[in-house]
């Protein structure tokens, strides 16, 4: 008797997630994607700059140009500036 009343409840429960769906919130996407980027705002290099000169340890070894890491493909880099120093 109990699990019938147990699976009563489930039903009652999806039944009610269900109807209440359309009344969640949604996120307005209105305006999401822009068609340029017009703000003066530009952190990043220009395309086709090359890229700075660094100074790192890779596999126990300085090096002080990333040309040897790019493929056929090109090359990412990302940096992460810590917040705890």
């Amino acid at each position: 008797m109990k699990l019938s009343n147990f699976f009563a409840v489930l039903f009652f429960m999806v039944g009610l997630g269900v109807s209440m769906q359309p009344l969640q919130a949604q996120p307005n996407l209105d305006d999401m994607f822009l068609n340029e980027d017009s703000d003066s705002f530009d952190p990043g290099l220009p395309i086709g700059t090359d890229f700075p000169s660094i100074r790192a340890i890779y596999r126990g070894q300085e090096i002080n140009d990333v040309q040897s890491f790019y493929e056929e493909k090109g090359l990412v880099v990302f940096a992460i500036r810590s917040v705890d120093w």
